[in-house]
Parts: C-alpha cells; sequence; structure tokens
C-alpha cells in the first residue's frame, strides 16, 4: 500500500452530494455541450480543481456560483436538464481527479474577448476548449 510520508497531506475526497454533483452537471452541460465527452469531463474537473485550490472557494456549489465565473450561471443555461453524457462526465471526473487536468480555468479561444484568460499557460487542448491554469 501506499504510505504518507512526514508532512505529505493525504487528500481523501470528500463525498460530494447529489445536488452538488446536479449542479456540476447542469454547468458541464452548459459550457460544453458541443464538447466531446473528455471535454466534459475535463469541465468538471476544474471544477473540484478549483474546489483544492487556495484561490477559489472551498465548495462545488460556491465554485460554481462564484461572481462572474461561469456565464451559464449569470445566463440561466444552468437551469438546462443535463444530458446522460454530462452526469456520467462528472461522475468519472470525481472518481479519477487525480488523473484528470491540473487546469483552474478553461475557456474557447475562438469565443472569448477575454484577454486576461488568454495570458494564462494553456496546458491542454480538448475540442474547442483551452486547459489552463495561474
Amino acid at each position: 500500500g501506499e504510505t504518507v510520508e512526514d508532512g505529505e497531506k493525504l487528500v481523501i475526497p470528500e463525498t460530494v452530494s447529489s445536488e452538488e454533483k446536479d449542479l456540476m452537471a447542469r454547468l458541464v452541460n452548459a459550457e460544453a455541450k458541443g464538447e466531446c465527452y473528455e471535454g466534459k469531463v475535463a469541465v468538471a474537473t476544474v471544477v473540484l480543481n478549483r474546489v483544492d485550490s487556495p484561490k477559489f472557494p472551498d465548495t462545488i456549489t460556491e465554485v460554481i456560483n462564484a461572481k462572474n465565473q461561469f456565464s451559464p450561471v449569470s445566463n440561466g443555461s444552468i437551469n438546462q436538464k443535463p444530458s446522460k453524457e454530462a452526469i456520467n462526465a462528472v461522475n468519472e471526473a470525481i472518481a479519477l481527479q487525480e488523473e484528470g487536468t491540473d487546469a483552474t480555468f478553461f475557456y474557447n479561444p475562438k469565443a472569448t474577448n477575454d484577454k486576461w484568460i488568454k495570458t494564462l499557460p494553456v496546458i491542454e487542448v480538448i475540442g474547442n476548449h483551452n486547459f489552463a491554469t495561474s
């Protein structure tokens, strides 16, 4: 088995509530509607990475609802029923978080006018989204 070295923190994933899974699936559905399955998993992983990051709020709900972070929250598209694929992608992201992307941001370079986000180092490109970290 794995041993934890002194000073190393063992991170045991908190169980994610069904409400949070639903919120994440609705976000993924709205943000990554036309994207491949892998792209949907990566969007969900970005949310989980933000929860783990000291730069962002500590819960899935707070991360998703943070002001001006995800356009589906402000434009209401987050309220649409998520696809089965979006739900599966969220479950996979939760199960495999350590193996997923390390990104805390994603954007479509063809669809954003946000100059700041384009300055972030892109760590991977999946479908139409660039995945970046700050």
